[in-house]
């Protein structure tokens, strides 16, 4: 059991509440409160703390407790709004001009397009120019691919770490023994997935030791397949 999943059931039993009657209260389903009580289920950190809100645990972004993120990975702040001068944005069409034609496009002789780097809320946080091959992008449509930041260590025992980059193109069916990007119960997260009998997915992590979920196909939303690793640095 989790630190924070120790917390939660503790207050639950002291609230005299069920699992059931807490995973209605947050929004969630009983079997999910159970995975996070047991550790069996990396919670995110929105959900980390509608859960401790509603069992009116003090601080529910404390440090100690093991929510989804990734404390090893800083992500740049947000910009502030600021309004270019008409000279600023002279200078800055001038400057673009003259980058368009510089040694990166000419060293890979083609085209190239800025793909959004995705975070596992689905939110655009950078861009990575990848080269276009006659037409795709690892097989992908470019305007279809992106990459996924992964937020902490639990695939490291695929050999892809924490701040690692993940070029995903679109795919809709699971496919066994792929890394591959999912929606499950509303957590976006890249698992090893297999196939198994009764239209059931086994979702698979390595982490320390291995782990390992298992949905079903109604439930289990796929939507991608993972092609290539851009290690973080």
């Amino acid at each position: 059991m989790s630190r924070l999943g120790d917390t939660i059931q503790k207050a639950r039993i002291k609230a005299k509440m069920t699992e059931k009657a807490l995973g209605r209260k947050c929004g969630l389903a009983e079997s999910f409160i159970k995975d996070v009580e047991s550790g069996r289920k990396i919670v995110s950190d929105e959900q980390a703390q509608r859960i401790l809100k509603v069992l009116g645990v003090a601080n529910p972004v404390s440090t100690e407790l093991e929510v989804a993120a990734e404390p090893e990975v800083k992500l740049r702040p947000k910009p502030r709004a600021y309004v270019l001068s008409a000279q600023e944005q002279a200078e800055n069409a001038r400057k673009a001009a003259e980058e368009s034609s510089d040694a990166w496009l000419d060293a890979l002789g083609g085209v190239v397009k800025r793909v959004p780097v995705m975070s596992p809320d689905g939110l655009v946080i950078d861009h990575v120019l990848t080269p276009i091959v006659n037409g795709k992008i690892e097989g992908g449509a470019p305007d279809k691919v992106l990459y996924y930041r992964c937020p902490d260590d639990m695939l490291r025992g695929f050999r892809v770490h924490a701040g690692d980059l993940l070029l995903v193109v679109p795919a809709s069916k699971a496919e066994d023994g792929q890394l591959m990007l999912v929606d499950y119960q509303g957590q976006r997260m890249v698992r090893k997935l297999l196939k198994l009998d009764g239209g059931r997915i086994q979702m698979q992590a390595f982490d320390h030791e291995f782990s390992a979920t298992v949905g079903t196909i109604m439930d289990v939303k796929v939507l991608g397949r993972c092609v290539s690793l851009t290690r973080r640095l």
